[in-house]
């Protein structure tokens, strides 16, 4: 991506987007559509839409979840930072990047060194290629469900191309690309769409991984006495399929139905009303100096702390999952 931009005036990112073409210029497309309207509450609430959908399968949620929970319930703070940093990295660079690439090569020999703790794990490509198809449709689809605008053409085929480009990088368990991405962009919600209602096995893993997640974002983000709140945002807004797949009891029908009108408004206000931020959030994060770095994470590992502690008294009981012993 050799094409640069510069910020014009007080609602430029759509104007910039439309301007641009999409078959050459998508990962440009990609990174305005992804990483300016960002921050870590957003970046954190999508992490708990996102996350547990790629964990509704046995050996997925085998190796997230591990004997005691592993990062999700220890360092659940700090998995959201790993996750938005190595996201927002491919996001901001695109697949063409060096810097991309390398983000996308740490992934891959994370993910072989816990294959070779869980062979087989990682050797089934509609796995990978859902992760793929997941993100480029997202957003999307959350927008429509929010009752907001979805893509545009132009968007629909740059999110296609960015995560066309992507795909490839990532590696099976057999040492083999990720293989079989779609032609279209409807062609990667029908896939996701199929993925989604298929029939699984159940494995209560499943559900303590989606409930340590969503519980992880509420106690982040709203203080004590409001943390329901919290989860139940996310449980509002989660894929009714993941959530049955998890047998993770939905919120009230008027409740969410409340919810998802007023986070629909909220973004639909702040589009409107708010001018368009004028940097990438990433470059913000990338660009800390060294002390409000060294502080960002001081913030996370007091979090990460207090949520272990809180998640496991909370929950605390005869063979409740946050209360075992660390490995």
């Amino acid at each position: 991506m050799t094409k640069e931009i510069t910020p014009g005036g007080y609602h430029w990112l759509n104007d910039t987007i439309n301007s641009l073409d999409p078959e050459t210029d998508y990962e440009l497309m990609w990174r305005l559509m992804s990483c300016y309207r960002s921050n870590d509450f957003m970046n954190n609430m999508i992490y708990a839409l996102t996350f547990p959908n790629f964990i509704i399968t046995t050996h997925g949620c085998e190796t997230v979840w591990r004997s005691d929970g592993g990062k999700v319930v220890k360092h659940g703070a700090q998995r959201v930072e790993d996750t938005e940093n190595y996201n927002m990295t491919w996001w901001h660079y695109g697949p063409s990047d060096k810097r991309c690439r390398d983000a996308v090569e740490h992934i891959n020999k994370l993910h072989m060194s816990l294959a070779r703790r869980f062979p087989g794990n990682f050797s089934f490509n509609e796995d990978f290629l859902y992760v793929t198809t997941f993100s480029a449709v997202l957003m999307h689809r959350l927008r429509l469900r929010l009752g907001l605008s979805g893509f545009t053409e132009k968007e629909k085929i740059a999110a296609h191309h960015f995560w066309r480009d992507m795909t490839p990088l990532f590696i099976r368990e057999d040492g083999n690309s990720v293989i079989g991405y779609p032609e279209d962009f409807e062609g990667c919600i029908k896939f996701c769409e199929g993925y989604e209602n298929e029939k699984r096995e159940f494995d209560v893993k499943m559900q303590y991984i989606g409930l340590a997640i969503f519980n992880q974002f509420a106690f982040r983000y709203f203080p004590y006495g409001f943390r329901w709140l919290g989860v139940s945002i996310v449980k509002s807004l989660s894929m009714p399929t993941t959530l049955r797949a998890m047998r993770v009891e939905p919120v009230n029908p008027i409740f969410q139905w409340l919810i998802v009108l007023f986070v629909g408004t909220a973004m639909s206000l702040a589009e409107t009303l708010l001018p368009d931020p004028r940097e990438s959030f990433w470059k913000k994060i990338e660009t800390l100096d060294v002390e409000k770095a060294k502080a960002r994470k001081e913030d996370i590992r007091g979090s990460d702390q207090a949520y272990c502690q809180y998640i496991r008294s909370e929950w605390s009981g005869p063979g409740c999952p946050f209360a075992m012993k660390a490995e």
